[in-house]
């Protein structure tokens, strides 16, 4: 593991980082390595800086998820987005440039939006990660339950299918 940052900021985003939250949406995965994780995307506004701008709406919103992104040195190198549901806040998505995963920026935005939940008087905070058809979980699994967050239950639903038979969403939660 590399040795972790200190100087992360997190901050809501705004239409002028929609180069870097794509850049770094782009490139948190290598190519292949979500096989069996994650079905078709072509439909994200997410992968492409044309469809998010079209997308987002002042100040941080693209539909109803809420981004946020983390800086090192005024440089994006991590994004989440969130949606309020309810009694809770749901963690929709997170990415972290290749660079810097496994030194404590996810670590950062995750800490940021629990911080958000709390003072939003949310309950919980709440995601899904998925087991591939082979019954592998997703390799920030395990990330997840260390960060605690325990499992609610699995399920099959229209994404799953999406990306092939017997995938199943992990859902987790974590109470605030």
């Amino acid at each position: 593991m590399s040795e972790r940052v200190e100087n992360v900021r997190v901050r809501e985003a705004c239409r002028r980082d929609v180069e870097e939250v794509v850049m770094v949406v782009t490139s948190s995965v290598i190519h292949g390595e979500d096989e069996g994780f994650v079905g078709p995307s072509q439909c994200s506004p997410f992968k492409d800086a044309a469809k998010l701008l079209n997308t987002w709406q002042d100040p941080n919103l693209v539909g109803t998820e809420e981004i946020f992104v983390a800086e090192i040195d005024g440089h994006i190198v991590g994004v989440v987005s969130v949606e309020d549901r309810d009694r809770g806040l749901e963690l929709v998505d997170i990415d972290v440039t290749r660079r810097y995963q496994g030194r404590g920026v996810g670590t950062r935005l995750v800490e940021y939006v629990e911080d958000k939940g709390r003072q939003r008087r949310k309950v919980a905070v709440t995601l899904g990660t998925s087991r591939n058809a082979e019954g592998v979980p997703w390799k920030s699994f395990t990330w997840w339950q260390s960060r605690g967050y325990d499992i609610t239950h699995e399920e099959e639903n229209a994404w799953t299918r999406s990306i092939g038979l017997d995938v199943r969403e992990i859902r987790m939660r974590k109470n605030l």
